[in-house]
């Protein structure tokens, strides 16, 4: 896969892409991680276009404007103008954890645009019961105000790839492929962040079971669920009670931890290569 650049509306996303032909796919990743956590499937994607990309704020992708955070709801907006900007036309969308949960989003939003979803380890929006909404909103406007100044700091790698595996199932080495796209050099040879430190905030407010219902049951397309035994996400609980509000919905359960595309890439790869033909 090669690095490129992409135009979505008023930022430039950074991407790995195959240059293949055929149907275009177009990879998310989840929170905090980046286009690098993606690349392990492309050899079960040649008969495809398959770009995977940075989201914004994300691994070589550009950060949102100073004063601007980042809501779910404005990544749909990036996925969107991309796709426009790119003439794409009735796209497969893979996306692991978050980049899961904005797949099915979006294909929800504009299910004329999306021929199917591949969701791995999500299985649709996190919600939250409505009595928890005065604290959401407390929370993210906190959060926010903490991180307004941008504090530029070096970074040990080793280091933060002992911290991202004590908080995670990942394992040293994903942790590493994943944290070094997320970082940058000066002339010096010291590291920095270059992810924006605004991702860690706290969304200002989650859908409940019933907008998530409500919003899943438009998706008009197949969707390919993937659960991990060993994942914090619990798919194989959550599934069956979401179950039917899909209208073509499979869920096929593989060993391995939420990274399951990363540490048993041949099984998640061959389900979704077959998958993919099928359509």
């Amino acid at each position: 896969m090669i690095e490129t650049e992409l135009n979505a509306g008023t930022l430039q996303l950074a991407a790995l892409d195959n240059q293949g032909a055929g149907p275009i796919v177009i990879g998310i990743h989840g929170y905090l991680d980046n286009a690098e956590s993606l690349r392990p499937l492309s050899p079960y994607l040649q008969s495809c276009r398959f770009v995977a990309i940075d989201l914004a704020g994300h691994g070589k992708s550009q950060h949102r404007p100073i004063g601007a955070q980042y809501n779910q709801a404005d990544f749909l907006q990036d996925l969107y103008a991309l796709i426009e900007e790119q003439s794409w036309d009735s796209v497969i969308l893979l996306g692991h954890s978050l980049g899961g949960i904005l797949a099915t989003q979006f294909a929800a939003l504009f299910p004329e645009k999306v021929k199917a979803v591949i969701s791995i380890d999500a299985c649709g929006p996190l919600t939250q019961e409505e009595s928890t909404t005065a604290q959401q909103m407390r929370d993210a406007v906190l959060s926010r105000h903490s991180k307004r100044r941008n504090r530029l700091r070096t970074v040990d790698l080793d280091e933060a790839v002992k911290a991202r595996c004590k908080v995670s199932d990942l394992s040293a080495e994903y942790a590493r492929t994943i944290l070094s796209r997320n970082l940058t050099q000066d002339a010096g040879g010291h590291c920095f962040w270059s992810s924006d430190p605004r991702l860690r905030t706290k969304s200002v407010l989650r859908l409940t079971d019933k907008q998530a219902e409500n919003l899943m049951r438009n998706i008009e397309c197949p969707i390919l669920f993937i659960g991990a035994t060993n994942s914090f996400k619990k798919l194989d609980t959550v599934y069956p009670s979401r179950d039917s509000w899909f209208k073509n919905a499979q869920y096929e359960r593989l060993v391995g931890g939420h990274h399951i595309h990363m540490e048993n890439t041949h099984d998640v790869g061959l389900l979704i290569r077959d998958f993919v033909e099928q359509l």
